[in-house]
């Protein structure tokens, strides 16, 4: 089978496409013909040495995928031609990842393929709406009725926050330095947008708001952008901290932390066992159902082009990116 793999960290040019023997599955496990797998950002991190427990190299990357089953393990509750998507694993980070025409994964991060679903949309969604879900819900113990902001809300866990956290009954302000993404993002359901580098930000988003503050803010940006979700939360508002593009240091103001007991928390889907992951699964699909939410998918590469692949998603993409492993 065809896999990506990379032999030293560093560069991304160190991936290699490579011919290796097809994997076996233990009796706990399915090895999928994976169709599809998508890109996150922790995947290159990974390649490039900056994220924490990755597995012996050669090492394949890819978190995301989805495939038929084409051969069960005898304890693994699936049978041959299921339609399946593989959930938030150690796949990728310290075992083989989606980068792969085939895959031995375990059956407990093993879920069947969502009624009406494609299997793109399939392999979009299970990390970014995860780690929506834990900020939002897990963690975050968002109700309806709260407000929500997300920053960097053009990726795929900001898109899928917006579409949850409505689905759940908040209203949602988004943040994108882009207008037309904030355009698109009100389309996928925020009820406003603010350009995140505009002087009056704050002032914007609790306009926003109609005067209010935000109770959850799923923040994927960081550095200086704390300050300001602190000078816009409410009483005992929570920031979920989930990404760091804009910088992984900050100063804050800690007589506002203290008064408004505002909580600053990361959030790491990678924490969540087999039984959460599933169980969390569970309620984004009922969600996003009621909701008729699905994930948006930006492009799709062949096989081939990964290194292109990554390099549209350092680029200015709105939504998931996907590989196309199965041809």
């Amino acid at each position: 089978m065809r896999i990506w793999r990379f032999r030293e960290f560093g560069d991304l040019v160190n991936m290699k496409l490579d011919d290796v023997p097809n994997p076996k599955p233990a009796a706990d496990e399915v090895l999928i013909r994976l169709k599809f797998a998508s890109l996150n950002p922790a995947d290159r991190g990974l390649v490039e040495g900056r994220y924490p427990g990755a597995g012996e190299l050669p090492l394949t990357v890819g978190r995301d995928g989805s495939g038929i089953v084409e051969q069960a393990g005898v304890d693994s509750g699936f049978s041959e031609g299921d339609s399946v998507i593989i959930l938030r694993s150690e796949i990728g980070i310290t075992r083989q990842g989606t980068l792969a025409e085939l895959i031995a994964a375990p059956a407990r991060s093993v879920a069947p393929l969502p009624e009406g679903w494609t299997f793109e949309e399939g392999a979009a969604a299970p990390l970014v709406y995860l780690t929506a879900w834990k900020a939002l819900f897990f963690q975050g113990g968002l109700e309806s009725g709260n407000n929500v902001l997300v920053t960097g809300a053009s990726g795929g866990v900001g898109i899928a926050a917006i579409q949850l956290a409505k689905a759940a009954g908040a209203r949602v302000v988004a943040l994108s330095r882009d207008a037309d993404k904030r355009d698109k993002l009100k389309e996928l359901g925020a009820d406003a947008a603010v350009d995140s580098g505009a002087d009056d930000m704050e002032a914007q988003i609790k306009d926003a708001f109609g005067g209010e503050g935000t109770d959850i803010i799923v923040e994927n940006l960081g550095g200086p952008f704390i300050q300001s979700g602190i000078n816009v939360s409410n009483l005992h508002g929570r920031i979920m901290i989930i990404g760091l593009l804009a910088g992984q240091r900050i100063e804050a103001q800690l007589g506002q932390l203290l008064f408004k007991q505002v909580r600053i928390e990361g959030v790491h889907v990678g924490k969540l066992t087999p039984p959460q992951a599933q169980a969390g699964w569970t309620e984004i699909v009922e969600m996003l159902g009621s909701a008729k939410g699905r994930p948006l998918i930006d492009r799709i590469f062949p096989m081939e082009e990964v290194q292109e692949a990554f390099a549209h998603l350092s680029g200015g993409h709105l939504g998931k990116i996907l590989v196309a492993v199965g041809g």
